[in-house]
């Protein structure tokens, strides 16, 4: 090995303890109320390195978003290319479904930003960043378009946003399972796409669609 690329896994490791001693701190004190110190302290380390890893607490509560974004475009990337840019899609969001439902870290993240406005700014604030690496990642797939053409942006938006539902819905106990969640989004997608009519319950005021013949 390297010392490059083992240089590069020291700094991952200190990175990593970082994030979960603010993660652990955050949920214990509250985002708003910890500060740079006391993440500092619990993942022992000097303010200076903390300086070194992340700027400020909102970025390093970005960087699960950063990490999420990673892996969408990793996913992209790695469609097979007979896959339509719909197929891509669904793909991409339940493979970044398998590891994020999986990760100890995803619900707690959640309930950090769930119970702090800044938190949850700070967790959304790289999420145009996400989308314009993922708008680069489909129209890296699809012949003759940059990222700024309207089909990778079209699909960038609605990636992310299905990302996104999948995950609150998982989060509020509507699915056990995040993959049920991904699965339920694109049925409803599909229902969307094909124009179905719908209904207002009175009872709930949700809206209940009408299958068509």
């Amino acid at each position: 090995m390297s010392k490059v690329s083992l240089r590069g896994r020291k700094q991952q490791v200190v990175r990593d303890a970082i994030f979960d001693a603010a993660v652990e701190t955050f949920a214990a004190k509250g985002f708003d109320e910890t500060t740079i110190e006391d993440v500092a302290r619990a993942a022992g380390v000097s303010r200076a390195t903390f300086f070194r890893y992340f700027s400020s607490k909102d970025d390093l509560l970005a960087q699960n978003v950063m990490k999420y974004g990673a892996a969408l475009v990793e996913a992209i990337r790695a469609c097979p290319s007979s896959f339509t840019p719909l197929q891509m899609m669904r793909e991409t969001v339940l493979f970044v479904a398998r590891q994020t439902g999986t990760h100890p870290r995803t619900r707690q993240v959640i309930d950090i930003s769930v119970r702090s406005a800044s938190a949850m700014q700070a967790h959304a604030s790289r999420l145009v960043e996400v989308e314009e690496n993922v708008a680069i990642a489909f129209a890296g797939r699809i012949v003759d378009v940059s990222k700024d053409d309207l089909e990778p942006r079209l699909l960038a938006a609605m990636t992310v946003s299905a990302m996104n539902v999948g995950i609150m819905s998982w989060y509020r106990g509507e699915y056990a399972d995040l993959c049920a969640a991904v699965e339920a989004v694109f049925a409803g997608l599909a229902r969307i796409v094909n124009d179905q009519p719908v209904r207002r319950n009175p009872q709930n005021r949700s809206q209940v669609r009408v299958p068509t013949k």
